[in-house]
């Protein structure tokens, strides 16, 4: 094992925040600590989630969106791809975030420079190579996958007003329907059509409190198809008509 590290940071992303397309020379590992988004890297889309990893080998183009607030640890290390090969891809921590803790303890060692700190820097950055190699070589169920769901879940939060069929959600994110169905229901508690009712009767309730829009103008503003479906579901769900919402609030 002759890994060599390089670079070495941390930093908070902004929600909302977009890194341009760049490379690096050499490999380049993020550390997703918190927060979603995507990384566009060799012609594919990675969602990453809290406690995965993006590994991108040297020369390749990337860049990094974040629709959530996203801290994230990362270095690049210099590395002849052997005994280990290291794909371009995403890659999940460990259950007990072994990876996560090897690269605080690198940080530590940094961070305070005692005697062969280096050294020591680079004898971790090998041991997380040989648990990347184990970890991208693990079988994972889908149900362990969550981040096969962020990108579908990411379209739906952008265009919950707009009509979505389940089979475009579940085509974002390489399922069939029922599988997609279960899954979304699983990791969520929801499954994607009251998902989708939820957000929608959320802005709605920002409507009705802080606009005077009519009803039916927020009905048809919030994706629901006609004045009478957007009032029946609203009191379904509620109790109350987006009338008596407004007027008790």
């Amino acid at each position: 094992m002759n890994g060599e590290l390089d670079f070495f940071f941390y930093k908070s992303h902004d929600a909302g925040s977009y890194v341009d397309y760049h490379k690096h020379s050499c490999y380049e590992l993020v550390y997703y600590v918190s927060g979603t988004g995507t990384m566009n890297l060799n012609g594919g889309t990675l969602a990453y989630g809290p406690g995965t990893i993006t590994l991108t080998r040297p020369n390749y183009m990337h860049d990094e969106r974040h629709d959530e607030a996203t801290e994230v640890v990362f270095f690049g290390f210099r590395y002849d791809d052997f005994p280990v090969q290291l794909p371009n891809g995403l890659i999940r921590d460990t259950d007990e975030r072994a990876i996560l803790a090897l690269m605080l303890t690198m940080k530590e060692e940094l961070l305070a420079q005692k005697a062969h700190y280096a050294q020591r820097a680079n004898l971790l950055l090998n041991e997380i190579i040989l648990l990347l190699g184990r970890q991208a070589e693990a079988p994972q169920g889908d149900e362990q996958r969550p981040e096969r769901l962020f990108y579908a879940r990411r379209y739906m939060d952008e265009n919950y007003t707009q009509p979505l069929q389940l089979r475009t959600l579940a085509e974002l994110s390489g399922y069939g329907e029922d599988h997609f169905r279960h899954l979304f229901k699983v990791q969520t508690g929801l499954s994607p059509g009251r998902y989708l009712l939820r957000k929608r009767l959320e802005a709605a309730k920002g409507l009705l409190l802080n606009t005077t829009l009519t009803i039916s103008a927020i009905g048809l503003e919030c994706g629901f198809s006609t004045t009478s479906q957007f009032i029946e579901l609203f009191r379904r769900e509620l109790g109350d008509t987006p009338l008596q919402y407004r007027k008790t609030r």
